[in-house]
């Protein structure tokens, strides 16, 4: 049965491809937007990939503050609570991005429960998962795990944000908003193919490396997951009254940023020039680290290996995820088609 289905921030890479899922389903979306030239951008974005798109509502709503929230979530048969802030440079201070994350979240977990919406799903991170352990990291991480945003050594803003955000909905759930059937989502690094020349979040590795912005690669690196899983295991999460209470990890194979460099010069042979395979000096990392703040997070991951099981997803979804090189060589393929390397 099509349900009444609210996308907080509709416009972002996630959020995109779940809306054009849901709309291919049969759904009804609403999706929220900073601004109403946002939206019509969007749905010009989405006219490209479903014929539906035009029927998309729009909320004008913004994490930081209420107004339009109470709008958003009226007549809404479930929430896919996807909004957060994703920042390319690290932020000046950390509370500029933990306090709309976990404000934000709260603001539309409250705004749910007054409306009497039940049913809410939460793009977190499995950044809420994999930090702050520092020297006692475990081998396997799963979703019984936390971060400690303490530990500021081995956990930068962005994880910090994520924890504390995921947390405070949890809270929320089990006490103000009793009743609330809340789902955690936690993808590792997203890739996979992007539905406009506008890059966002962890794509934008991809595209740097293919327009050789890096002449040295450190050594550090990430799992993977694509887009279309994410989207997939919201989805899932939405049917499946097994899925209320429950934190679900997206991840498949980690790879270090030298191995995605060479497996896009292995499948883009005419763009190998560009993408280089050179290593930065862990050295150079560290004394980097001390005059620039993003280099302060990579040089954070040296020798890190933060690799988590997606076992307990797979159950959900009913299959395997979709290979991380795949998930890759999507993301270039998206990236050309549009121009943007």
């Amino acid at each position: 049965m099509p349900k009444k289905i609210l996308v907080t921030g509709a416009s972002g890479f996630i959020a995109q491809q779940l809306i054009v899922d849901l709309l291919e389903r049969g759904d009804d979306v609403r999706g929220t937007v900073r601004s109403l030239e946002k939206g019509e951008a969007l749905k010009k974005t989405l006219a490209a990939h479903s014929p539906r798109a035009a029927e998309i509502e729009l909320a004008v709503a913004d994490l930081e503050s209420d107004a339009g929230w109470a709008e958003a979530v009226e007549g809404i048969d479930v929430i896919h609570h996807v909004a957060s802030p994703f920042p390319l440079a690290a932020p000046k201070h950390p509370d500029d991005l933990i306090r709309p994350a976990r404000e934000g979240t709260l603001r539309v977990l409250r705004a749910a429960h007054r409306a009497g919406v039940r049913r809410v799903v939460l793009t977190s991170s499995c950044a809420a998962i994999a930090y702050g352990w520092g020297n006692d990291l475990p081998e396997l991480l799963t979703e019984e795990h936390w971060t400690d945003p303490s530990n500021t050594a081995d956990c930068a803003a962005y994880p910090a944000s994520k924890t504390l955000a995921e947390r405070a909905a949890w809270d929320f759930a089990n006490g103000e908003g009793k009743g609330l059937e809340l789902t955690a989502i936690n993808p590792v690094g997203v890739y996979g193919p992007i539905l406009s020349e506008q890059v966002k979040t962890s794509v934008g590795v991809i595209s740097d490396m293919m327009n050789g912005k890096y002449p040295m690669l450190p050594s550090v690196g990430v799992q993977l997951v694509d887009v279309r899983d994410v989207s997939a295991a919201h989805i899932a999460a939405m049917n499946d009254p097994g899925a209320i209470g429950e934190r679900y990890i997206l991840a498949d194979e980690f790879y270090e940023f030298g191995d995605l460099a060479r497996l896009l010069r292995e499948r883009f042979p005419e763009r190998a020039s560009k993408i280089s395979t050179r290593r930065m000096p862990d050295f150079l990392v560290r004394l980097l680290a001390l005059f620039v703040g993003d280099m302060k997070t990579i040089a954070m991951e040296l020798g890190k290996r933060r690799v988590a099981s997606p076992e307990k997803v797979k159950k959900l979804l009913g299959r395997d995820l979709i290979p991380a090189d795949q998930a890759v060589i999507a993301t270039a393929e998206s990236l050309i088609r549009y121009g943007v390397v």
